[in-house]
């Protein structure tokens, strides 16, 4: 395994690299499917539960892993403290902007590190699920192009997967869900982390993946629970049927049990002494993902 992080852009973005290495015993000419890891955390900050046990997960069934720390101003900074008149670097359309160029440099680099440029997979937790919808909506625009300074096809995701993503993220009238993140610094700091000061309807709209899917996003797998008291499961049912609606193929699984935030949704990524963040029930998305790549022939592992 080839190991080392890159720093991203301007804002303090950083992607860390576990890379596959053909070897000889095996098939020196292997290329490896790439699994793109986007953390969540409320824009606030990255959880570690969404990056490096992620990783080791699929980089254990054959993947390249990227982890896309997109930039935030740290969980600390949202202690009530300090001064909200600036705008915070994870304001949109900067997360989206650090993805896309994380992406076009895994991409640029796939012949050095023996990627298969047609099977880039990216994952979204939470808000990065939020990010990853929003990628694979705006991947084929000319403003995105623009900002990223990068032909498009270079950071054209292959999939997308939502694990337990937020496609309603700003300005919602369900934010009352988020009573644990909103304890940590007031209602508005969501908002503010997604959005920063110009929280109007227009920049809101952008943000929330809500009738806003096209024809060219791609094919999509989505995994949520009726239990989750944050991200509430109608924004995957009203997503999935979206993608329904302009015939992009996708695959939805909802768990009946499950917090928010499961992760692996077993005990390397449960954080609760309860073990509440443990499920074997939902813990079966790993499975039932890597089937759904291989049955639409998206990756060549099996």
């Amino acid at each position: 395994m080839k190991y080392f992080k890159k720093d991203i852009g301007v804002n303090g973005a950083e992607a860390t690299f576990y890379l596959q290495q053909p070897n000889k015993e095996i098939d020196i000419n292997r290329k490896s499917p790439v699994m793109i890891i986007v953390p969540g955390g409320a824009y606030m900050w990255t959880s570690w539960r969404e990056e490096e046990p992620i990783a080791l997960e699929f980089l254990g069934k054959g993947f390249s892993c990227v982890v896309a720390q997109y930039a935030t101003e740290g969980l600390e900074f949202f202690d009530g403290k300090h001064d909200y008149s600036k705008e915070p670097v994870s304001a949109f359309p900067n997360p989206l902007v650090d993805l896309a160029k994380t992406i076009a440099y895994t991409r640029e680099h796939a012949d050095e590190w023996s990627l298969d440029v047609n099977s880039i997979n990216v994952i979204g937790f939470s808000a990065g699920g939020n990010l990853t919808a929003q990628l694979g909506v705006y991947w084929n625009t000319d403003w995105l192009e623009k900002l990223v300074q990068k032909p498009r096809a270079e950071y054209q995701p292959n999939t997308i997967c939502l694990s337990y993503g937020a496609p309603h993220m700003a300005m919602s009238p369900e934010k009352d869900r988020y009573k644990q993140t909103k304890k940590m610094a007031g209602p508005n700091m969501i908002d503010y982390a997604t959005l920063g000061n110009d929280q109007s309807e227009k920049r809101a709209k952008l943000v929330n993946m809500v009738d806003t899917v096209t024809k060219d996003v791609p094919p999509t797998f989505i995994w949520h629970t009726m239990e989750d008291p944050y991200v509430p499961v109608a924004s995957a049912l009203k997503f999935a049927a979206q993608l329904e609606e302009k015939m992009v193929p996708f695959e939805l699984h909802i768990y009946q049990k499950g917090k928010h935030g499961l992760a692996l949704a077993d005990l390397r990524t449960d954080s609760k002494k309860d073990r509440s963040q443990s499920n074997e029930q939902a813990a079966s998305w790993k499975r039932l993902y890597l089937g759904w790549l291989t049955e639409n022939k998206l990756i060549h592992l099996f």
